[in-house]
């Protein structure tokens, strides 16, 4: 056994519950910028990513997050290239103080539907703006909140995937594993996973909870309930995340993390980009500067066309504020893409290929041509 005192393992879950600082972050997070909405509730806040872009058919993804700064989950979304509309839900306090509020059914609808009159009323935001696919996550005491919701069908039917980030606890039955009553609403979202029509990724530290069921016991009790088991996996993710094991039965993912203290609880915060990244939600393709979900020769026209201006949508930082050839040169690597590319480690996915342009001798051609032209003019412009 750990040797560990109760108070002391107390202190740092607190600590990491009700903090977002200690040491310095080590990924390289983006710094993500957009417009909040503070809602009816101080501790509710929408948000539009400025490298959000609408979608046709005046649709929009949602993902509500509850617990945690909300600045670090916006950037660890700009990270995951997210192009959704963020909802976040952060009290003070244990998951009591999710857990009672949102007991009444009719709260978390209140929260998706006063986010969507909020971003209507935006002058580039179409004012017949409805949901598309609504997604939800956690971080440690958010669970409370989503406990709750998971026990309405209405919601386990609406909610397309759910992520818990370190995000799960439950009162330890007389069997010594998590209570079934805590449970049974995950545990049928987790089947519904299994089985393709959901998505539910969990992740856990091993941080230990001597009086109540931990994140690892409860993705145990998950496993065991789908019938499979943890494999090893060694990798390295996000920042300080490393994971040590994993497993997967259709949609539904765990991923174990090492760490035993309140540090390595709130590195599942910290770097929760690493997972947004699995969830199937609209993202921001860069290289895709007409916003057609796919990088190709239209995108070409639109930076020769805006070649000297400004911006464009999805430059992905290549040179901010002025359109030129190296816009050219990364829409050119990207070419073919419809997602974003790997972010950073990487450790969750498998990368992505991207072909390079098959455009035949004449593009190639007409390409050439035009970079020579574009040397020529106006000191390296096109009028």
């Amino acid at each position: 056994m750990l040797n560990i005192s109760r108070s002391r393992v107390g202190w740092s879950l607190a600590w990491a519950v009700l903090a977002i600082g200690g040491r310095p972050v080590e990924a390289q997070l983006p710094t993500a910028t957009g417009r909040s909405f503070t809602l009816s509730n101080a501790a509710w806040k929408a948000f539009i990513p400025s490298t959000y872009y609408q979608r046709p058919g005046s649709v929009a993804d949602v993902l509500v997050h509850f617990h945690g700064d909300p600045q670090t989950f916006w950037n660890n979304a700009q990270y995951a290239n997210l192009n959704a509309i963020l909802v976040t839900v952060n009290y003070s306090g244990l998951s009591s103080a999710y857990s009672t509020p949102f007991s009444n059914s009719a709260l978390f609808q209140q929260v998706v539907n006063e986010a969507l009159a909020k971003v209507r009323l935006e002058a580039d935001i179409p004012d017949n703006l409805q949901w598309d696919r609504l997604e939800v996550s956690s971080f440690s005491a958010g669970y409370g909140a989503v406990r709750e919701i998971l026990k309405s069908a209405t919601y386990r039917s609406d909610i397309d995937a759910l992520l818990a980030a370190d995000s799960l606890y439950a009162t330890t039955a007389g069997d010594g594993t998590p209570l079934d009553a805590q449970m049974a609403d995950y545990k049928t979202f987790a089947t519904l996973a299994k089985n393709g029509s959901k998505t539910f990724l969990f992740s856990h530290s091993q941080v230990p909870t001597y009086s109540y069921e931990t994140t690892q016991e409860c993705g145990d009790e998950l496993m065991q309930h789908l019938g499979i088991s943890a494999s090893a996996y060694n990798v390295n993710g996000l920042g300080t995340l490393n994971f040590y094991r994993s497993a997967q039965s259709g949609n539904f993912r765990l991923w174990g993390a090492l760490g035993t203290d309140g540090d390595s609880h709130l590195e599942h915060l910290r770097y929760i980009g690493e997972l947004l990244e699995e969830l199937p939600i609209a993202k921001v393709v860069p290289g895709d500067y007409n916003n057609s979900g796919q990088v190709d020769v239209a995108d070409y026209i639109l930076w020769r066309k805006k070649v000297g201006a400004g911006s464009m949508p999805n430059e992905a930082g290549v040179s901010p504020g002025t359109i030129d050839l190296a816009d050219y040169n990364y829409w050119r690597s990207r070419f073919g893409a419809t997602t974003a590319p790997t972010s950073g480690s990487g450790a969750l996915l498998g990368g992505e290929s991207v072909p390079e342009p098959a455009v035949g001798a004449i593009f190639v051609f007409y390409f050439a041509a035009m970079m020579r032209r574009v040397r020529r003019r106006n000191d390296g412009f096109l009028a």
